[in-house]
């Protein structure tokens, strides 16, 4: 947070130096000072409680405009002093004004186009942009809405409604453009099959192209891709991909589910959608759950949470161990719930 603020000083300073702002502004100080001074000349005379501090106020707040109308001018020197000094104030503010809107508004610009270069950390990237990656989107925002998630594309214009989302234009195989998403200090990468190749063997080769270049910025992020041919899987693990999703595959054995058990879809359906209903979450083990068996574990779960373990991951998932199966400190306890524990 702090790092984006201090981007975001140094950026303004750039745009007020290169619109020529600290001379207006050194020009405006000057006008001040000076008709502070020669206000007092002529009003000290009419005005003895007049002090030469009460003139440098009178001077700021008639600059800007505002005008308490505590002191003014008396005097035709006086006033005249004053016109000069509104007319100053008036183009010497309004300039600034519009240099500091001009800033924002070009950062605004360059945010939809993909040109914004992200700063911050421990963020999600989705790589390609179609009704699949929006889907994932939502699903993101809906069960962290806190989670700042950065858009990779090669479309010109992305325009993201949602909070805490960003996009970044440019070919996600090339360095240069991971970088500019800072994919070095991201938490998790998705990668999407672009379905603008027809070909699934060449979308999986861009895909495979893009883990790569990912994994050599940075080989200790959480990398997702999905596959559309099964025979391509060996290249996505040779690239270090942790997970490697079948999207076809899995679509397939849904409907199978389906067609053998007509709830078994609904229940997956409400499994995998954060938007209601019970949702499938990780989470360390507690200290004190240590050393007990998974049928006691499963039956605290039940009572204290009201929640439904599916099972354990340590170096391998196992889904309904054993009953007797003992908790051990590096497990990782997958479990449905209403919400996250």
């Amino acid at each position: 947070m702090i790092n984006v603020f201090i981007h975001a000083i140094k950026t303004l300073y750039i745009s007020l130096e290169k619109s020529n702002i600290y001379k207006l502004l050194t020009v405006g100080l000057f006008s001040l000072f000076t008709c502070s001074v020669a206000f007092y000349f002529y009003e000290s005379p009419i005005n003895p409680g007049l002090n030469f501090g009460d003139s440098l106020w009178w001077g700021f707040v008639t600059c800007t405009t505002v005008g308490y109308g505590d002191y003014y001018p008396v005097t035709s020197g006086g006033r005249i002093i004053g016109i000069i000094l509104m007319l100053v104030g008036i183009s010497a503010f309004g300039f600034i004004t519009a240099a500091v809107a001009s800033v924002f508004i070009e950062n605004k610009l360059k945010e939809g186009l993909g040109l914004m270069d992200i700063k911050f950390k421990n963020h999600i990237a989705i790589i390609g942009w179609n009704n699949k990656s929006e889907i994932i989107l939502q699903e993101l925002i809906q069960d962290n809405p806190d989670k700042k998630i950065v858009i990779i594309d090669e479309r010109e214009k992305l325009v993201l409604e949602y909070k805490n989302t960003f996009f970044v234009h440019g070919d996600p195989t090339k360095d240069e453009t991971l970088a500019k998403a800072n994919i070095e200090n991201a938490h998790t990468v998705i990668v999407v099959a672009d379905e603008k190749l027809n070909n699934e063997g060449m979308a999986d080769a861009k895909s495979v192209l893009i883990c790569l270049a990912v994994d050599k910025l940075n080989t200790n992020i959480h990398l997702i891709a999905e596959v559309l041919n099964k025979e391509n899987v060996t290249h996505f693990q040779r690239a270090n991909v942790n997970d490697i999703i079948i999207s076809n595959e899995m679509s397939s054995r849904v409907m199978v589910r389906s067609a053998l058990y007509k709830n078994v879809s609904q229940a997956l359906k409400e499994l995998l959608t954060s938007s209601y209903g019970n949702e499938i979450y990780e989470g360390k083990v507690n200290n004190e759950d240590i050393g007990i068996t998974f049928k006691n574990l499963v039956s605290k779960y039940i009572e204290r949470y009201n929640a439904v373990i599916l099972g354990i991951a340590n170096k391998d998932v196992l889904l309904n161990p054993d009953k007797d199966y003992i908790i051990d400190k590096d497990d990782i306890i997958i479990y449905i719930s209403k919400e996250k524990l």
